[in-house]
């Protein structure tokens, strides 16, 4: 526990702000006091000598010693008279000694073991010492002044840094405990945002992650599901009419359409497992980028000769403009690309339909455009048409595993570029394949 307090960064910012505090407050007591205490040690020095000055007149105008002492002895300098040295018992030099005998004045910054200053003087027949009053004393009101006005300024800046420690440690502690939390599975978490601040921006920032991790975690959830869905179909179908197929009452031509059912789904299921083998490869960086220079207008005609079979079959019309295009990338992802993308395009467009593709080149980037005259796809299914098994048609009866779309974006990004689709219902699909030269 001890440790968790000493380690917690509330405690080290107060200790650090204290510190600096205590530090500060120290250092511009000492600059004050040092600056501060010479002039008024120079104005007592004053105050002493001149003091001296009066009563040695005093003296010479013949007033008794009783007389000065009472009238200099309520004041800020107090003068005692003494009738000889050893009754003032202060250790003079050779020097000091002759000063006084030539009727000079002698300083000291100590007297009597304690740090106040003196002066001194000789009389007509004795000594008179000045020192500063004690219970008046300058130099002590000054010190005192300055420790009390530390201890406020002390006190008041510990109160105001403790606050606000508290006030910048309680975001950062919500930040804390929301991490623990999202560590623990709890995805919906979000974070008040107060303020254009470092800890607003965190704080936003945190919301962002968890907002994509929620996402993230939808996707995940729903990926495993499709799957399961999607293998699910083809097997049920698989094993259904693989005990069928044991009936011996079964007649040969409904042994053989079974077959071809059989068949249909084997095939079925093993494009899904290649494509989500594809997927995988692609967005764990497995598959790697196998970039060279080829013809990419040959690349899509050869795509389209390979597709004959199915366009020729719903009888539809191929408009393909194709510019001669020199392109530096993975011939093989790219070419998987327009066959995923003219498929589509075959499926959704009906019979003696249109689909043309384009292949134009700037001078920064390349297109390729897939135009179809199928029945379009609402906006809202746009914008999820490349999320993983997603199908425009929820009944599923459309060919395909729904991951095509999902690996040519991958694949596409993969080569620096964008794919996006615009469509109206009932006027069709354009597909538009930017790729950075």
């Amino acid at each position: 526990m001890k440790n968790k307090i000493f380690h917690s960064i509330y405690t080290k910012f107060l200790v650090t702000f204290l510190g600096v505090l205590f530090f500060s407050a120290i250092l511009t007591f000492g600059v004050i006091y040092w600056s501060q205490v010479g002039n008024v040690m120079e104005q007592i020095r004053v105050g002493l000598v001149n003091q001296v000055h009066v009563v040695q007149t005093l003296n010479q105008e013949k007033l008794s010693d009783e007389a000065i002492t009472d009238l200099y002895t309520q004041g800020i300098v107090v003068s005692q008279i003494y009738a000889s040295l050893d009754e003032v018992a202060v250790n003079l030099s050779e020097d000091e000694s002759a000063k006084l005998e030539n009727g000079e004045i002698v300083y000291r910054d100590s007297h009597q073991g304690q740090n106040l200053p003196m002066a001194m003087g000789k009389l007509t027949d004795g000594y008179v010492v000045s020192t500063p009053n004690l219970e008046r004393n300058q130099i002590a009101g000054f010190v005192n002044i300055q420790r009390t006005s530390m201890l406020v300024t002390l006190l008041i800046g510990s109160v105001l840094i403790v606050i606000a420690v508290a006030m910048i440690a309680k975001p950062i502690k919500a930040v804390s405990e929301a991490t623990k939390k999202v560590a623990d599975g709890d995805f919906d978490l979000r974070l008040k945002v107060k303020g254009k601040d470092e800890l607003a921006v965190l704080a936003q920032n945190f919301n962002i992650m968890t907002e994509a991790l929620s996402r993230n975690d939808y996707i995940h959830r729903d990926f495993v599901s499709n799957v399961s869905h999607e293998f699910k179909t083809p097997i049920a179908s698989i094993k259904g009419f693989g005990k069928l197929l044991k009936d011996p009452e079964l007649s040969e031509i409904q042994r053989q359409e079974y077959i071809d059912i059989i068949v249909d789904e084997s095939d079925r299921l093993w494009k899904l497992s290649a494509n989500v083998l594809k997927l995988s490869e692609l967005e764990n960086g497995v598959l790697g980028l196998k970039k060279e220079a080829f013809s990419l207008d040959e690349s899509i005609r050869r795509v389209v000769l390979l597709l004959q079979e199915k366009w020729e079959a719903k009888n539809i019309d191929l408009d393909i403009q194709l510019d001669e295009m020199i392109y530096k990338g993975d011939q093989e992802l790219m070419a998987q690309v327009i066959i995923n993308l003219l498929t589509n395009a075959i499926h959704h467009t009906p019979e003696n339909g249109e689909i043309r593709i384009d292949l134009k080149a700037t001078a920064k980037e390349v297109i390729v455009k897939i135009v179809d005259t199928g029945k379009g796809i609402t906006t809202e299914d746009q914008e999820k048409i490349f999320d993983r098994f997603y199908k425009a048609d929820q009944s599923r009866s459309t060919p395909g595993t729904g991951l095509g779309l999902t690996i040519s974006q991958r694949i596409v990004s993969l080569h620096g570029g964008t794919i996006a689709v615009e469509s109206t219902l009932g006027a069709g699909s354009t597909f538009c394949v930017r790729l950075p030269k």
